[in-house]
């Protein structure tokens, strides 16, 4: 504070010095922008340690939240002006906020809590199996329940489910109580072998979530592409109850 403080000091002890200062004008406004750029150089090198530290997730779901908080703040700068009443700027601050809350609670809160848990345990990471047709027959002949993640790097849907449905606590809970075969279909580089199943559903593309329940590989689970803690535990006890038949 006083170093900010401290040319006001300097030039009210002596006025004089003032002639020295460049005059008010243009310059300003572009002065300001060159130190926006120096700020989002800031940005992209505290992205950078923050890779670093955990990972590229951690840089892709930051940079949503700011998307967040940068939309949020365009909303404020579009429906508030000196003219606007009251209602206008509460609805434009409820908006703004909502915007912010909503991308903190789906992006960055999940990377808080998962580097928080990393701190504490050795791992919390789902122990995905390879895609693998025959390894799928095996378990499914052997009474194993298994739940197949078609996904790929470029989905975004399927990223948010992962962070919010499949790394819930309840779901992962109940993956450990039935002991459930967690496969996980990457189709970033669109697999033939995967294509292949995700057209057997009547599907085109990902996400796709399929549960087998033990010795029924002729009564598939299908879910739907947006999925709920609520909606993966129903289906869990329908192939629990399909098993046991």
């Amino acid at each position: 504070g006083l170093g900010m403080a401290l040319p006001y000091l300097v030039l009210a002890w002596n006025p004089g010095w003032m002639r020295f200062l460049p005059k008010p004008g243009a310059w300003m406004e572009r002065f300001k922008q060159g130190m926006g750029f120096l700020l989002m150089a800031t940005v992209l090198w505290l992205l950078w340690v923050l890779g670093k530290q955990l990972g590229m997730e951690a840089i892709v779901w930051t940079g949503a939240f700011l998307l967040c908080l940068a939309f949020g703040a365009w909303l404020l700068g579009s429906w508030v002006d000196l003219r606007s009443g009251g209602g206008q700027r509460l609805a434009a601050w409820v908006a703004a906020l909502l915007v912010a809350i909503g991308g903190y609670v789906i992006f960055l809160r999940p990377l808080l809590v998962e580097s928080a848990a990393a701190d504490t345990t050795q791992s919390t990471a789902i122990d995905w199996e390879d895609f693998s047709v025959s390894r799928i027959e095996s378990h499914i002949a052997a009474g194993r329940t298994i739940f197949i993640d078609f996904t790929a790097e470029w989905c975004w849907t399927c990223k948010v489910n992962e962070r919010t449905v499949l790394a819930d606590a309840d779901v992962r809970a109940r993956f450990d109580e039935l002991d459930v075969v967690m496969v996980q279909a990457d189709w970033t580089s669109r697999n033939p072998q995967i294509t292949d199943m995700i057209r057997a559903f009547g599907r085109s593309g990902v996400p796709l979530y399929v549960i087998f329940a033990g010795g029924r590989p002729e009564q598939p689970l299908v879910l739907p592409e947006v999925i709920t803690a609520g909606i993966v535990l129903e289906r869990l006890e329908q192939a629990q109850a399909l098993s046991s038949q």
